[in-house]
């Protein structure tokens, strides 16, 4: 399924991808109290407040994969819409931490 600038992808996608691309960056856009508490593996933190500020500094390669997630996954779409308007190119949404904690 494709969004305004961005692409959904399962589970099972998205973990094929990131082992796959070792450009891909996981980005949780959960509040830094709940980042801190637990994240995916290599998941850098960027609350959806603090995309436009946050994004440059840490996602460097506008073309590298940036696989996008929120706590249960209904609000990810708005950061990942955000990323792409920003000139990122290949953004996927990844769902909710905790349907990842799920499928483990």
């Amino acid at each position: 399924m494709k969004g305004k600038g961005y692409t959904h992808l399962t589970i099972p996608q998205a973990r094929q991808l990131l082992l796959e691309d070792h450009r891909a960056v996981l980005v949780d856009t959960r509040s830094p109290a709940e980042y801190r508490r637990g994240t995916l593996p290599g998941a850098v933190s960027i609350p959806e407040a603090e995309v436009d500020r946050k994004a440059p500094l840490l996602l460097r390669d506008a073309a590298a994969p940036v696989l996008v997630f929120c706590r249960t996954g209904a609000c990810s779409w708005r950061p990942a819409q955000r990323l792409a308007e920003l000139g990122y190119t290949q953004v996927y949404d990844v769902g909710g931490y905790l349907e990842w904690q799920l499928e483990r």
